[in-house]
């Protein structure tokens, strides 16, 4: 028992020690600190946000003034939501044209009339020429210049 009732005299004293270095000003201060801190991050990272989305919105305008000089008349006081769909449609009418252009030098290409014809002017088939590295293919081109003359004129 004598035990008990000292272990419970050095707990008491104890305890009144850990609260005597207790300071609740001190405590309060730091609260306040930490939570001044977390309005400073607060703010910086609302700033941060603020300028990321000013830059999106500059660069979305930006964006959708190029799409209106591509669709050009038919975008005159569209909405931004119509005019995306006009250059969707712009777009895809722009690759299907691609397509049926490749499409169409393809099969010319495979024409025994324009083969031969190619073969004669560069003196290599149009299989040869789809073999060749850049620089034979701008010798080539160089040649055909000299021989021939530019296009332009």
């Amino acid at each position: 028992m004598k035990r008990l009732l000292a272990a419970t005299l050095v707990s008491m004293l104890a305890v009144g020690q850990v609260h005597a270095d207790w300071d609740p000003e001190l405590e309060a201060q730091e609260q306040r600190e930490r939570e001044a801190a977390a309005r400073e991050q607060a703010a910086r990272e609302a700033a941060a946000q603020k300028i990321i989305k000013d830059a999106e919105a500059k660069a979305h305008a930006a964006q959708m003034v190029e799409k209106r000089k591509y669709v050009g008349a038919a975008a005159q006081g569209k909405s931004d939501a119509e005019v995306e769909r006009l250059y969707d449609q712009k777009q895809a009418q722009k690759t299907q044209e691609a397509y049926s252009a490749a499409a169409e030098a393809q099969r010319k290409m495979k024409d025994p009339r324009a083969q031969a014809a190619t073969k004669e002017v560069t003196g290599h088939s149009m299989e040869e020429m789809s073999n060749m590295s850049d620089a034979e293919l701008d010798a080539l081109a160089r040649e055909m210049e000299k021989k021939y003359g530019t296009g332009g004129n």
